[in-house]
């Protein structure tokens, strides 16, 4: 806008030798010139870094009737509604159509409408030495209205368009973190119910147990003996999934973040498993990137483990023997995949796995769905595929799990951050 006015008044000045009050407009240009600078800054307008969103609005407010003010002062000096440059007043109402509230605007829009009629019967009259006929004043405002026009267009492609797509971008993140808010309050909720559960379980439990061991004292028969061993068998089976619903809801409410060793992790990946998994075997695949993995360190917090465990569990029910994990990473992430031989799912319930509880082909959609919250608190992406072994030529499904490179870093690199 000023570079508008710079241009504007030096052409008034040389080519037209029009007659203006210089030190009336140069005060006003130097009052527009010190408002868009402070306003670029957002030191002179504290307000436009308001959280609050009726303050931010507010601050957009009185800056585009300031602006429009000033625009105004400059217009009196130099003509009125007969100086093109009155179409500037539509800049500060484009602004204000992205910016404000439909309240706001409307009352933005009546202020520039006062204006426009204000400027259009008070004004200082201006005379140009080569402007002195009728048809070439209309000429002069013609291509004068043309110009303004173009450089009105100009300046909503460069600067309008630009703001609008970062406004969407905000908003998508201000969307974005209110559903990671939200996945985080429910997946607490989630863990809670499931120690509640584990409490209230437990007791009874234990009770069977005690039980258990009442009655082989008094049972002698090989018949009654053969039932309470499979009772004991059973009973253990149901205290080894309480006592996995415990760890799993115990990792749940750890959000601390702690560098742990790629191997330590590794490590208590697979014990862990092989405890909710005893028919199965985890198979682990690093990329040559990872190694020597003592060298690399893990910068996460338990869930991380759960989210993995989940997805491990899930493709165990529909493949027992053959449940593969790689490690991998790249210039900007770093990459999880679980493969499994399970046949696979339908390509319609692809897109939906993780997405809500469900039930669906390949298992109860609980786990999954919990597992893609937690990747997404860890800003991290998880989908699902269908792929086909080049080795043993069996369909099953493999889920990829992206998360961000800042997650996983050399030994030396955590120990000169902690220094």
């Amino acid at each position: 806008m000023c570079v508008i006015w710079s241009i504007t008044l030096l052409w008034f000045n040389f080519f037209l030798e029009i007659n203006y009050s210089h030190l009336d407009a140069g005060i006003w240009f130097a009052l527009l010139l010190a408002t868009l600078v402070g306003s670029y800054f957002l030191k002179a307008f504290p307000s436009l870094q308001d959280s609050n969103i009726s303050g931010f609005k507010r601050g957009w407010l009185l800056l585009l009737v300031w602006t429009m003010f000033l625009n105004a002062g400059l217009l009196y000096e130099t003509g009125g509604s007969i100086n093109p440059l009155i179409n500037l007043l539509l800049l500060p109402l484009a602004l204000g159509m992205l910016m404000l509230s439909l309240q706001y605007f409307i009352g933005l829009a009546v202020i520039s409408a006062f204006f426009y009629v204000f400027l259009s019967t008070y004004y200082v009259p201006i005379m140009s030495m080569k402007v002195q006929s009728l048809q070439a004043f209309f000429a002069w405002y013609l291509h004068g209205s043309v110009l303004v026009f173009m450089l009105l267009v100009l300046f909503l492609a460069l600067f309008i368009l630009p703001l609008k797509q970062r406004l969407e971008k905000q908003k998508a993140i201000l969307e974005r973190q209110k559903k990671l808010a939200l996945q985080n309050e429910y997946f607490m909720s989630i863990a809670g119910l499931a120690l509640s559960s584990v409490h209230q379980l437990s007791t009874p439990l234990n009770t069977m147990a005690l039980l258990t061991e009442l009655m082989k004292h008094e049972v002698s028969t090989p018949e009654g003996k053969d039932y309470i061993e499979t009772f004991s068998e059973q009973l253990a089976v149901c205290n080894r999934a309480l006592e996995t619903l415990r760890n799993r809801a115990d990792y749940a409410q750890q959000t601390q973040r702690n560098p742990v060793e790629l191997p330590i992790f590794l490590s208590e990946l697979k014990q862990e498993f092989a405890l909710i998994q005893q028919q199965s075997v985890l198979r682990v695949q690093v990329d040559e990137a990872l190694k020597p993995m003592e060298d690399f360190v893990l910068q996460t917090d338990p869930s991380l483990k759960l989210a993995l465990l989940n997805l491990l569990d899930n493709a165990a029910r529909y493949s027992r023997d053959f449940i593969l994990i790689s490690w991998q990473v790249t210039d900007s992430a770093l990459l999880i995949s679980i493969r499994d031989h399970g046949g696979g799912v339908a390509e319609s319930e692809l897109s939906l796995l993780g997405k809500q509880p469900q039930e669906n082909s390949h298992g109860l959609g609980m786990g999954v769905f919990l597992s893609r919250m937690i990747i997404e608190r860890f800003h991290g992406k998880l989908s699902f595929n269908n792929y086909v072994d080049e080795v043993d030529n069996k369909a099953g499904l493999k889920a990829e799990i992206q998360l961000p490179k800042q997650l996983i870093f050399l030994k030396d690199q955590s120990n000169e951050d902690n220094e």
